[in-house]
């Protein structure tokens, strides 16, 4: 793959849930009457709203559906899935946590089991973070197409805000501009390497990360509630976001006057003026002729409202071919960024009465596109972690922190040098959905958390949410993003919690309350991880369902999990199967193999895995699971601190890292001390 070649957007859909609601019935709808005319400050009158028969994963389904009808590749040759949305809210009364919302996707669409599927959390900005992986991907010459999907159903965060509110300056007063909207982009190589994502840059301003939480309200009457300090969100990141686009756009030499369109989130008029104004007095440039609102009939979608407006503007002539177009990204935790774009030949095919194939702007299979990017080896620099040992819930954030600084304490990077932070977390105390956890992480550890866009250290911080899998997906993505040259050192955390420790005693998950990261740099010698295999069996998806409602007096929360019968030796079979493959691709073997690190359900389920795959249970790598139980994303490290803690591991030495979780997902990879 030439480096000069940009990713494109192949191909665009969208689909909005019916029913219509204005912002005027919106306001009556308030228990408390609310003395602001939010119609005129944000400038919408209407929004659509899902809920009654369709939710978050309904309306994502039918966008990939309308993104496939005008591209060329076929469902089959997805080479990645990722899911960026905030809600999971996927049924009446149902969050869903496992199994993940790309996996569920990937089954409804028939997609084959080796396209990887990845969930991603990062609030607002969480569209742009798929699309930001999905482009290192492409860039390194890992995948030559990939889709990012979001569908969110958010709306119910309005009937939450109607009963609570008590006024205009309230934190929930946010929650009534929202709409529900999905978007899915498909995303490939092209041909010329002056359309595409000219420059694209994301880090995270985790010092405000605290300023828009969205989790479980606290009132008797139940539901998701979301709280924005707007004031403090635009005093903080308009600047930055500001400086950065300027900042990018002269790296790039683009002159103000050639870009055609603007394209900030679409939050409200008040915000998107002020951003106006803050350009205008950096850049001397009035950038109000340029910009792309379509804040009126669609309100704030969240996570794909810059792709939904890019949608719109195209249907509707605004956007057309061989056009530039400038995003300004912003998101809650707080991430911010600029991406340039210029657009190819998608607009044409999109207007087309009969969808036709581009025949220039997608580059074809060949010998030059091998990928010029060599494979990055990434090692572990530095490892922490940090059991609980309280009775209550314990704070998610807090573990992951003192995770965190017990890593940085045996490394020798400085906070100041970690790139990149994700977490893979699927259970978080508080039910934390908004923001990231990662960027709340960030925000304790003060790690890079209010950079200049000039500065030279900055951090990105997201979450993975595909359980037990999602830690191993979470170190895969962190050497391709370093691979694609968007970092050097990153870190991974990773901490679940038992949700109803005091909700529901009685229905634990057996999971180990603890937390864990590790520091990542690339590898100088032969260690690190070698390899990695992912490979979902989709067929099994429905054997788990885990999900989060409000019940009882009081409308408390707690997590139902509604286990199969079968589950636990499909999931056997699955992860066998899985990991054969994996050592049949790689040519290994056991007896090349110094230990075994498998999903650690528990001590005779590992044996098992053991004796079926025909190896020594003497080099099984476990922590005490039958006591203390499953420490589920932490299990790789956990295992690793123990055997380095005890003597048992030796430099040179091979583990062989093969994870199942309910999807059912298998994760399998190689690392050598």
């Amino acid at each position: 793959m030439s480096l000069a070649r940009k990713t494109v957007i192949e191909s665009i859909g969208s689909y909005l849930p019916p029913r219509e609601v204005s912002t005027e019935e919106i306001m009556r709808g308030c228990v408390n009457p609310i003395r602001l005319p939010l119609e005129r400050l944000t400038g919408i009158s209407w929004r659509r709203r899902a809920g009654e028969s369709e939710f978050s994963i309904d309306l994502a389904y039918k966008a990939i559906l309308d993104c496939l009808k005008n591209s060329k590749f076929e469902k089959d040759e997805i080479e990645i899935l990722v899911s960026t949305n905030i809600s999971r809210w996927d049924g009446v009364n149902k969050v869903f946590f496992e199994p993940p919302t790309a996996c569920r996707l990937k089954s409804r669409l028939g997609l084959p089991g080796k396209t990887l599927t990845i969930d991603i959390s990062n609030a607002c900005a969480g569209m742009w973070t798929g699309v930001f992986l999905v482009d290192a991907l492409i860039r390194s010459g890992e995948i030559r197409c990939g889709m990012v999907v979001s569908g969110e159903y958010i709306s119910h965060l309005i009937d939450t805000a109607q009963k609570e509110v008590i006024d205009y300056m309230d934190s929930q007063v946010a929650s009534l501009t929202l709409g529900d909207a999905a978007v899915a982009v498909m995303l490939t190589q092209g041909t010329d390497p002056e359309k595409g994502l000219i420059d694209f840059d994301l880090y995270t301003l985790s010092k405000y990360s605290p300023f828009c939480i969205a989790k479980s309200t606290d009132k008797p009457h139940g539901g998701a509630s979301m709280h924005t300090d707007s004031i403090r969100v635009t005093e903080a990141v308009i600047p930055h976001a500001a400086k950065h686009a300027e900042m990018v756009l002269r790296k790039n030499n683009w002159l103000f006057e050639n870009i055609n369109h603007l394209v900030p989130h679409q939050t409200s008029e008040v915000t998107m003026n002020a951003g106006l104004r803050e350009i205008r007095r950096l850049l001397n440039h009035d950038f109000s002729g340029q910009l792309i609102n379509n804040l009126r009939n669609r309100g704030n979608t969240s996570s794909n409202a810059h792709f939904l407006a890019l949608y719109d503007s195209i249907h509707q002539g605004k956007i057309n071919s061989n056009e530039s177009v400038l995003f300004c990204i912003s998101g809650s935790g707080q991430s911010t960024g600029t991406a340039l774009y210029v657009v190819d030949d998608l607009p044409d095919r999109m207007r087309s009465v009969e969808p036709v194939l581009s025949g220039d702007s997608i580059a074809e299979d060949s010998d030059e596109d091998e990928s010029l990017v060599l494979p990055v080896q990434m090692s572990i620099e530095a490892l922490g972690i940090v059991e609980y040992e309280g009775e209550s819930e314990p704070d998610t954030i807090q573990l992951l922190a003192q995770a965190a600084e017990d890593c940085l304490s045996r490394s020798s990077f400085e906070r100041t040098q970690v790139d990149l932070i994700i977490a893979a977390c699927t259970y978080r105390s508080e039910f934390i959905m908004e923001p990231a956890v990662a960027a709340l992480t960030a925000g304790v550890l003060q790690m890079n958390d209010d950079r200049e866009p000039e500065d030279r250290y900055k951090t990105f911080a997201f979450d993975i949410t595909n359980g037990e899998v999602g830690f191993l997906k979470s170190v895969y993505l962190a050497g391709e993003l370093t691979r694609s040259g968007r970092g050097k050192q990153a870190m991974v955390v990773a901490s679940e919690v038992e949700n109803n420790i005091q909700r529901r005693p009685e229905h634990l998950l057996g999971i180990r309350p603890m937390a864990s990261a590790i520091l990542l740099q690339e590898s100088t010698d032969d260690s690190g991880f070698l390899c990695f295999g992912f490979e979902d069996f989709a067929d099994h998806v429905g054997l788990r369902e885990v999900h989060a409602g409000w019940h009882g007096e009081g409308n408390q929360i707690y997590l139902t999990c509604v286990d199969h019968p079968k589950l636990w030796p499909i999931l056997l079979d699955c992860l066998i199967d899985g990991t054969k493959k994996f050592m049949d691709r790689n040519g290994l073997h056991f007896d090349e193999i110094d230990w075994v690190l498998p999903t650690q359900n528990s001590i005779d389920w590992m044996e098992t895995f053991a004796s079926r795959m025909a190896f020594d249970k003497n080099k099984l790598l476990y922590s005490d699971t039958d006591r203390l139980g499953n420490p589920s994303t932490s299990s790789f490290p956990l295992a690793l601190s123990n055997g380095l803690a005890t003597g048992k591991l030796k430099a040179g030495e091979t583990i062989l890292i093969a994870n199942a979780s309910p999807g059912i997902q298998v994760g399998c990879g190689l690392y050598r001390i």
